[in-house]
């Protein structure tokens, strides 16, 4: 519930002396951000280039590799999500093509409010799960067999999410049901960027303009009281309504190190399915598949068995790919949810209070090891192709290289970032026991073992697929 209600709290240093780097005080730049001009800017080439993708898959013969593929499955996702979220944190939603449409959609619609027990984390959370991931495990290449499947499949979506935005307010589809939505607000709290408030005018203010001008029904005057911009899209709507508001930048998961109040109850969820997905999953896939220890996997040689008695053909529905899911899934909701009641007893509070507090820390893991595939696919196969067919768009024929090799120093050193993740992420939750073990009064090294319990899982994981690569003959490693 996000009701806007005038608080009272402590004097605090103004954001300028709080925070060197408020790009809202900027020359150019705060001028831009102030007026609206850059994210508008940014906006409208967002929904030009979506526009655009999706256009010229249906006027022009489908092919398997073309604009729509380029733009949807190269550039949006996973290179913009997966790069912009850890490093500026939720920005991509700011000038995402749905949101933009959306908010004038709102604005003009019914304005009925969302169903009670849809709203939250759940609805997107099954969404992502079911069209997306269980989809490129289970069939890989089916979403982006050609342009036109690419161009359908974003077509659909984008008539639900402007169909939900004019039926219902307060930009619902981004709040409850976009399968990105809380997905890139939750793992966003790794980035630098964070809206904040001059406390001594926010103390003062009986208008709230910040709140009015936005569409989320927000409240950013709260959001450092509560260290917790709940769904903020970082749009930047209450800054071209307030002065007092205010876009800075603060230490990469500055959020993340301390207490956080308003979290969604189920929150916690966000983090372990993503990571039992996007982390331990992925890694059962692309890690230990393509090591000498594939034909030995239990999810390898269960499919190879179902698909051998013709029960399903391996091309249309791969059962090995899909256990390899379901594994990685299970196993980390499985531990997470056990270390967590652990941690809760341990502490004597709730398992949720424990675990929405634990599982903060998980939030770099897997949003920061999705980076080195993203960056070396658009570098090596997806770059040059876009820039040359942008050129026959416009009917001019260019031929650009590749920006880089697989096999490239620079590419080869990006293999490193899911290991500093998984540092960060142990470090985090050492840091997010501490007021856990002082009010219990037990050992802080007990609680962040049962804290670390799910990055600790695919630690695991990691270990055994560089043991395979190092220790096994004939090791081929492709990811």
């Amino acid at each position: 519930m996000n009701r806007v209600i005038p608080i009272a709290r402590a004097p605090a240093p103004a954001v300028a002396t709080r925070v060197a780097n408020v790009l809202t005080r900027w020359p150019l730049l705060g001028w831009l951000l102030r007026r609206g001009y850059l994210m508008t800017g940014l906006r409208v080439l967002s929904l030009l280039l979506f526009t655009v993708g999706v256009a010229t898959a249906f006027v022009t013969e489908d092919a398997r590799v073309g604009l729509a593929t380029l733009l949807m499955w190269g550039v949006f996702w996973p290179l913009l999500t997966s790069v912009v979220t850890p490093t500026l944190g939720n920005a991509y939603c700011a000038i995402c093509p749905h949101g933009f449409v959306g908010k004038w959609l709102s604005r003009r619609g019914l304005r009925r409010p969302f169903p009670k027990r849809l709203r939250g984390v759940w609805l997107g959370l099954v969404i992502i799960v079911l069209a997306y991931w269980v989809v490129a495990y289970a069939m890989p290449g089916a979403l982006s067999a050609s342009t036109r499947t690419t161009a359908w499949y974003f077509l659909i979506f984008s008539v639900i999410a402007f169909a939900t935005f004019f039926v219902f307010k307060d930009m619902a589809w981004c709040k409850h049901a976009c399968p990105l939505g809380r997905v890139l607000a939750t793992h966003g709290k790794v980035g630098v960027l964070q809206i904040l408030t001059e406390a001594e005018d926010c103390k003062s203010c009986r208008t709230f303009e910040c709140a009015k001008a936005c569409s989320y029904h927000l409240s950013p005057f709260r959001f450092e009281s509560r260290n917790n911009m709940d769904a903020c899209t970082l749009c930047t709507d209450c800054i071209t309504e307030c002065d007092s508001a205010h876009l800075v930048v603060l230490r990469p998961g500055a959020a993340l190190t301390l207490p956080v109040t308003g979290q969604d109850r189920h929150e916690m969820w966000v983090f372990l399915v993503i990571l039992g997905v996007a982390g331990v999953g992925i890694q059962f896939l692309h890690g230990l598949q393509h090591t000498p220890l594939k034909p030995y996997l239990p999810w390898v040689l269960a499919g190879e068995w179902v698909h051998a008695r013709g029960a399903l053909d391996a091309k249309v529905f791969d059962i090995g790919r899909f256990l390899a899911l379901a594994l990685g899934l299970g196993l980390t909701l499985l531990v997470g949810t056990w270390a967590y009641a652990r941690a809760a007893r341990a502490a004597g509070v709730s398992w949720r209070t424990a675990a929405n507090g634990l599982a903060l820390a998980l939030a770099p893991l897997a949003i920061i090891g999705l980076i080195p595939h993203a960056v070396t696919t658009f570098a090596t196969r997806n770059a040059h192709v876009l820039g040359n067919e942008l050129g026959a768009l416009f009917g001019v024929h260019l031929s650009f290289p590749a920006l880089a090799e697989r096999g490239d120093a620079w590419l080869g050193w990006l293999n490193v970032l899911p290991y500093a993740a998984l540092v960060w992420t142990l470090w985090l939750v050492w840091i997010r026991v501490e007021v856990l073990a002082m009010q219990a009064g037990c050992g802080r090294m007990r609680l962040w073992l049962y804290g670390s319990a799910p990055a600790l899982l695919y630690a695991f994981v990691l270990v055994i697929k560089l043991a395979a690569l190092v220790l096994m003959p004939g090791a081929e490693h492709t990811h």
